[in-house]
């Protein structure tokens, strides 16, 4: 056995000092990868000041860790996890300070506790054997050598390899890891040990197959972190293996080194590959969005159907009908009888305001003749007041999608019931609609109506409202 060895090594050497006999690379695994699902590094760094409990940032140490919003960090001392759900907000561009989204449950110490972020990722191995592995022939992949003063925490991220993180686990160890041959699934044929990585030592996973074989020329696709699969997807991911931190300068990937061999049952390497892993940050990706807000009146024509123009107008079906047609800045109720006047217009807002928006109006005050100060009777409060065709009353009527039907009803106007009226003052203004999300060309519809009575005074009466659209962003 030896011997045979140690042939193995001569011919290697031999082949790799005389490219001119590659024939004999049938001892290489072909198309060998390993793609994993995320090649963000993890963060870690320790506290560079004492940070108090209920502390909403830390000052930390510019080792090129990188924590990004809601991130879900850990503070742990000695290997000990001391707060083990810290939100990340954000981090200064100098890396030297983390900025929390909550608080931090436990004061932290000074150079020797550190906060830092598992990057877990799951694993896809896959390769062509040309030799085929035989029964009780085993697939060993062997991750970087942990160097000597790294952290060595198989739950928490190292600078030098990967750590497992309870990787391996119930029967056969296979409860994250799936394995096939081509298409068929041999997960039930393995068991699957691991070696965790030590100082000096690498990380290896030894994937031995129970039963059956596996062919020549075979594509073996491997799982690490992964519960159900089919041979060309892993369907349900658990990612388990903890991405290193970073060392390069940003930028600049880290490359690890992965080895692929087979042995046979003797533990004779009969495949073997050498594939590398790229590790780099995240692209941080930011836009600003402006805030808008539009805010339009368009008058209405006379002879204008209420609940034609705006079908959120439930069942209204007054009509303008002072015989003029009202504009953006003029309402004219024409003149005015003891039937009910109606005019309108259509009040129109738009935001991106993510709380939505409130239409208010207030006035110059009630609508009167200013030569006698005679004024027409109206109500300054909501919920507004029925009008009766005959009985003296001004005011406007909202109707529309964003309308409180509880302070101006709905439906038509006149005949005390339905339609509610009412008209603000300089001081107290009254709110026309409002809604708590984005806004998108919502219409409120205002009627202004008028009715006189036998004994309202002859003259111009006069009055002006002022609308407000308001966005919360």
């Amino acid at each position: 056995m030896r011997f045979f060895r140690a042939v193995l090594a001569v011919s290697a050497l031999f082949l790799l000092f005389f490219p001119s006999q590659n024939k004999a690379s049938a001892a290489s695994l072909t198309s060998a990868k390993d793609t994993i699902t995320t090649s963000r590094p993890s963060a870690s760094t320790p506290l560079s000041a004492n940070a108090a409990s209920g502390a909403t940032q830390a000052s930390v140490y510019d080792n090129s860790s990188r924590f990004l919003a809601s991130d879900s960090a850990k503070l742990t001392r000695a290997g000990t996890d001391i707060d083990s759900a810290i939100i990340i907000a954000s981090q200064s561009s100098a890396l030297t300070t983390v900025y929390f989204g909550d608080t931090l449950g436990a004061a932290g110490q000074n150079g020797t506790d550190v906060l830092f972020v598992p990057i877990t990722a799951m694993h896809t191995i896959q390769f062509i054997v040309p030799n085929g592995l035989p029964t009780n022939g085993d697939i060993v992949l062997t991750f970087p050598t942990l160097t000597s003063g790294d952290a060595d925490n198989d739950a928490s991220p190292s600078a030098t390899t990967f750590q497992f993180n309870n990787l391996v686990s119930g029967t056969g160890g296979r409860d994250n890891i799936d394995v096939f041959d081509d298409a068929s699934d041999i997960s039930a044929n393995v068991t699957i040990t691991e070696t965790e990585p030590s100082a000096g030592n690498p990380g290896i996973l030894s994937i031995n197959l129970d039963s059956g074989t596996i062919a020549g020329g075979s594509v073996v696709k491997i799982y690490l972190g992964c519960t159900a699969s089919t041979s060309s997807s892993c369907t349900t991911q658990v990612p388990r293996i903890i991405n290193p931190t970073k060392t390069q300068t940003a930028g600049t990937a880290d490359t690890w080194r992965l080895s692929i061999q087979t042995e046979d049952s003797g533990d004779i390497v009969l495949d073997s590959a050498i594939v590398r892993i790229g590790t780099i940050e995240s692209v941080q990706v930011q836009a600003t969005v402006d805030p808008t807000l539009t805010f339009t009146i368009a008058g209405l024509a006379n002879g204008t159907d209420i609940v034609t123009n705006n079908s959120a107008c439930t069942s209204n079906t007054d009509d303008t009908n002072t015989g003029i047609a009202a504009t953006a800045t003029l309402v004219n109720l024409g003149v005015v009888g003891t039937s009910i006047n109606i005019a309108g217009q259509d009040l129109t807002v738009s935001t991106n305001g993510q709380n939505g928006y409130s239409l208010t109006a207030t006035s110059s005050g009630d609508l009167r003749d200013f030569s006698t100060g005679y004024a027409i009777a109206t109500d300054n409060t909501l919920p507004g007041t029925f009008m009766t065709a005959g009985t003296e009353f001004f005011g406007i009527h909202a109707c529309g999608t964003d309308v409180s039907t509880s302070d101006w009803g709905s439906a038509t106007t006149g005949g005390g019931a339905n339609a509610r009226y009412a008209w603000p003052t300089q001081t107290s203004s009254l709110t026309l609609a409002s809604r708590s999300t984005i806004a998108s060309s919502i219409k409120t519809t205002v009627e202004y109506s008028i009715t006189a009575s036998g004994t309202t005074p002859a003259g111009i009466y006069q009055g002006v409202v002022t609308y407000v659209a308001t966005a919360t962003f």
